[in-house]
């Protein structure tokens, strides 16, 4: 055999073992990493004045809470899409003094929400965030809501409607 059929060959038999043009796993594929960048105009998104819900499990008390989603998932869903980016701010006046954020990951990510990953966001400017903390739940000495005992699955998987609480929100 020449030199050049067996070359030819071998890149075939090689091509053919590599996966190439196969689709990857579902929950390879499906995986969005949110960045600051991606909150950036979160307050021009879709908002909801989620005040009474949050006065009526006892959090946020005396404050404004708004909730901003980057887009509703299409009728008849049954969870939210992975890129789903929901921002919530509680404010006083006009000063926020607390803002978190979660988004849809996706990839097997939480098992407890599944696909959330949880933000403490803080406001760097009128459009722009930074990320405080970031994860299944806040870091060690940190916490959300004011519960030193509770990590963000506690409450939200309680709520049903793929763990997403406010009710203006529902699918």
């Amino acid at each position: 055999m020449k030199r050049a059929t067996w070359v030819l060959m071998a890149t075939i038999a090689l091509a053919g073992c590599s996966g190439a043009g196969e689709e990857p796993a579902s929950d390879q594929k499906d995986v969005f990493v949110a960045f600051a960048a991606d909150f950036k105009g979160f307050r021009s998104w879709q908002a909801f004045d989620v005040t009474e819900d949050a006065d009526l499990v006892g959090i946020h008390d005396g404050s404004t809470v708004m909730e901003y989603v980057n887009a509703m998932p299409p009728a008849g869903s049954e969870s939210f899409p992975v890129g789903t980016i929901i921002v919530k701010e509680a404010t006083v006046g006009t000063l926020a003094h607390e803002m978190f954020a979660m988004v849809k990951r996706g990839g097997g990510y939480n098992s407890g929400a599944p696909g959330w990953e949880w933000f403490e966001l803080e406001s760097t400017g009128a459009e722009d965030v930074v990320i405080v903390w970031r994860g299944v739940g806040p870091p060690s000495g940190e916490n959300y809501g004011g519960d030193p005992n509770a990590g963000c699955n506690t409450c939200h998987v309680d709520c049903g409607n793929d763990a997403v609480c406010a009710k203006a929100l529902a699918l």
